[in-house]
């Protein structure tokens, strides 16, 4: 059996994103070094990543652009299985998606 681990940023009141999808601006307010290392750590040792339509959308659109600084994490982004959970989604493009 494998573990499920949850991963999300969120502020202490309950802020998710703007008022806008994706708008994840305050995200940069607290990332730094621990947390990308963190999220390395983790990545390197999923097996799958799991998403709904709608992060599975909008991460797909960010990850395969990515490059620079995120080139690490964007590799492994594009590179694991990724499980999407969705009753309209047509077609699962993104790499390695079912």
């Amino acid at each position: 059996m494998r573990k499920l681990i949850m991963w999300n940023v969120i502020t202490l009141d309950s802020y998710f994103e703007g008022m806008q999808n994706w708008d994840l601006s305050f995200h940069e307010v607290i990332w730094g070094p621990e947390l990308e290392k963190l999220s390395l750590e983790q990545l390197h040792s999923a097996d799958y990543l799991v998403f709904g339509r709608v992060t599975y959308e909008g991460m797909a659109a960010y990850w395969t652009k990515a490059e620079g600084e995120n080139a690490e994490i964007a590799e492994l982004m594009n590179k694991i299985p990724k499980l999407v959970f969705s009753k309209t989604l047509k077609t699962a493009d993104w790499n390695n998606s079912t």
